[in-house]
This record gives structure tokens, C-alpha cells and sequence, in this order.
């Protein structure tokens, strides 16, 4: 006989999110389960005592709901291989996979953007987006990779790439939503710079190109046949706005 929480994830659409712990991912996890409760949903977090809080926030809203938890660091690449082979051991598919972990460092003023700016034709511009105006301090991992990137970008891609096999299973599609940014400027990536390490925007250079690895990733996809989607949700929500979730949002889990 087969084990009844194998069977749940058989007859259970299956969704996991990463940061799913506060923000927009704890407001999407609400919002699934406030239009099917019947999901098995899976929150991956780096914070397992945040996590475990989540959890029990969520089932207090939604009692009885299919709610597991996943340690997974995406800013680590050893945490996101492991988190992968766990996912792998867990479960038989994947419906949808919501990439919503990431890092935004706390911007400051650049005083001399800001005095040169002045006196430049981009005067308006600056103030009116603070474009160049402000720059983020990043850092290098232990894996040898600017933290922002390995976070907001490359740990995802493994975590992509490693979830492979659960992917747009036969008859099964699958949809891979992966949070961006209004942030989100060609002006702040090069390809010659894409992790951003000489640049003063990683976290904006780091979600214009999730943009561009989500457009890859689909045309790779769908080059093969596979039922394998990727959506982009450029929407901003934050963690004290979870009534603004819009109803769209939810749609792509019908």
C-alpha cells in the first residue's frame, strides 16, 4: 500500500516557494491557500524557526491545509544542491515552483553621482528615479560569487536545474514563476559585468537579468516540447499589503 503522503502529492498539486517565510512569498502562500486549499504546499526557507512561524501562522488562517517545510539557503550553493536532491527524494513532480527568495541591500546616497549629477542633462531624471543617484554594497560568498547575484540569481538557476526530472512531467505541465522587480533596469547589466562586482545597482542589475535568464529558460524549454512555463511577476507587494495580491497572481495556479 502506498504511503499516504506519497498519494497527497499524487492527487495534490504540488507548490513550493522559496522565501516564503515573510513578504510577498508568505502573501502568496496565503493567497493559495485562500483559493485552493486542497494544494500541497511546500515552504522553502533559509530561517527554519521563521519558517516553522509561518507555518503556524498559516495554518491558524487555513486549519487542516498540507503545508511541509524545506531548509534551503539560495545565497549557498551546497544548501541549494542538498535542497534539490531532498525535493527530488519528496516528491514524484512539480506544478509549480515559485522563486521568490532574494536580497535587496539597504541603498545609500553616492555623493559624487549626486554632485555630478547635478550639473549633467540627467539632472531630472536622478531625482525623479534615482537612477545613479543611489548604490548598494554587495559582497563575495564563499563560493566566490557576489552575494547578490548568487541569491537573487544563480542559486535559483541550480535550484531550476536540479528540479529538472519534476518538471513538465507527462501530462503534468508545470509553471516556473520567478519574482522581478519594477527595479529591473537594462541600464544597470552588462553582460560583461553580470554579476555586478564593479557596479553600484547589484540589486537591480541582479533582477534585469533573471528577466533574461527567465526568457532563456523558456525558449530552452519549449525548444525540447516540454510543458514547462516561466513567468516573470514584475508586481511590487510587500508584506503589509497582502489584500493587493492580485487575483491574477493566483490564476496561473488553476
Amino acid at each position: 500500500m502506498a504511503d499516504p503522503s506519497t498519494l497527497a502529492t499524487i492527487t495534490r498539486k504540488v507548490v513550493l516557494v522559496t522565501g516564503a517565510n515573510s513578504g510577498i512569498g508568505l502573501a502568496l502562500c496565503e493567497r493559495l491557500l485562500a483559493e485552493d486549499g486542497e494544494i500541497h504546499l511546500c515552504l522553502a526557507c533559509r530561517n527554519m524557526q521563521r519558517a516553522e512561524a509561518a507555518k503556524a501562522a498559516l495554518l491558524l488562517s487555513h486549519p487542516g491545509s498540507d503545508i511541509n517545510l524545506l531548509r534551503v539557503d539560495v545565497g549557498n550553493i551546497k544548501s541549494v544542491i542538498e535542497a534539490a536532491q531532498e525535493i527530488m527524494q519528496r516528491y514524484q513532480r512539480l506544478d509549480y515552483l515559485y522563486l521568490n527568495a532574494g536580497i535587496m541591500p539597504n541603498p545609500r546616497i553616492n555623493l559624487k553621482a549626486f554632485i555630478n549629477g547635478l550639473f549633467s542633462s540627467k539632472v531630472i531624471s536622478m531625482f525623479a528615479t534615482g537612477e545613479g543617484l543611489l548604490t548598494q554594497e554587495d559582497w563575495v560568498t564563499d563560493d566566490g560569487l557576489q552575494q547578490v547575484f548568487m541569491t537573487n540569481v544563480f542559486g535559483h538557476f541550480l535550484l531550476i536545474r536540479g528540479l529538472e526530472p519534476l518538471l513538465g512531467q507527462p501530462g503534468c505541465p508545470s509553471q516556473v514563476i520567478w519574482t522581478s522587480s519594477n527595479n529591473a533596469r537594462k541600464s544597470a547589466f552588462s553582460l560583461t559585468d553580470y554579476q555586478h562586482g564593479h557596479g553600484q545597482e547589484s540589486y537591480s542589475s541582479s533582477k534585469y537579468a533573471t528577466d533574461l535568464l527567465s526568457v532563456a529558460l523558456n525558449k530552452h524549454y519549449n525548444s525540447q516540447v516540454s510543458s514547462v512555463a516561466f513567468v516573470i511577476d514584475h508586481r511590487p507587494i510587500t508584506s503589509t499589503s497582502k489584500e493587493l495580491v492580485p487575483s491574477i497572481e493566483c490564476e496561473v495556479f488553476r
